[in-house]
């Protein structure tokens, strides 16, 4: 069974054979393992009684803005969903630190599409370009797309709805039909 939970400092050895290959691999920027030793309040990892599988960061940029870096999954163990459960694990701490907006750079959109997230224009996201980008290899050639999740909204639209589903008063219940949808959400907010 995999265990999803927040990283440790003794967790560090055994994250870091992961996080070089991916590296290696041009996955995802390399980590020192002191850089991993420094930030490790922000990791999340998956784990089996013996192993790592899998981790990702939650970095927050800005009062409003987080990224969601080096998101890697063991090969042997893909698929399985331990990537949403990362994913969910590092937005469920964004919103307890009342972030509003997450995003992501990937190769692999359509992953971060199936958990609520939209495509958005690395424009749009001047601090990370500022940040990152500007010291990467890549950046006149990036083949990531960026992806967002405007997380205030999103708890604004879960929360109305399950406030109206929970005062029916024993009633028969009423269908809710909000106003706006994560899905149909056309901008992020600045």
């Amino acid at each position: 069974m995999i265990k999803v939970r927040r990283a440790r400092l003794a967790d560090v050895p055994g994250m870091m054979p992961l996080l070089n290959e991916y590296a290696r691999q041009a996955e995802i920027l390399p980590r020192t393992e002191q850089d991993v030793y420094r930030s490790i309040r922000e990791w999340v990892v998956a784990e089996t009684e013996a192993n790592i599988v899998g981790m990702g960061s939650l970095l927050v940029m800005w009062h409003d803005l987080a990224e969601i870096r080096s998101l890697v999954i063991d090969p042997a163990y893909q698929g399985l969903g331990h990537g949403g459960k990362i994913v969910n694990k590092l937005l469920d701490e964004a919103k307890s630190i009342e972030i509003d907006r997450v995003f992501a750079l990937t190769r692999k959109p359509g992953f971060f599409l199936k958990l609520g997230f939209q495509l958005t224009d690395i424009k749009e996201l001047p601090r990370k370009v500022q940040h990152d980008c500007v010291f990467c290899p890549k950046f006149h050639a990036c083949d990531e797309k960026a992806v967002i999740m405007p997380l205030k909204t999103a708890v604004a639209i879960d929360d109305a709805i399950n406030a109206a589903k929970a005062n029916h008063n024993g009633t028969t219940p009423q269908t809710v039909i909000p106003l706006i949808t994560k899905k149909n959400l056309s901008k992020p907010h600045s």
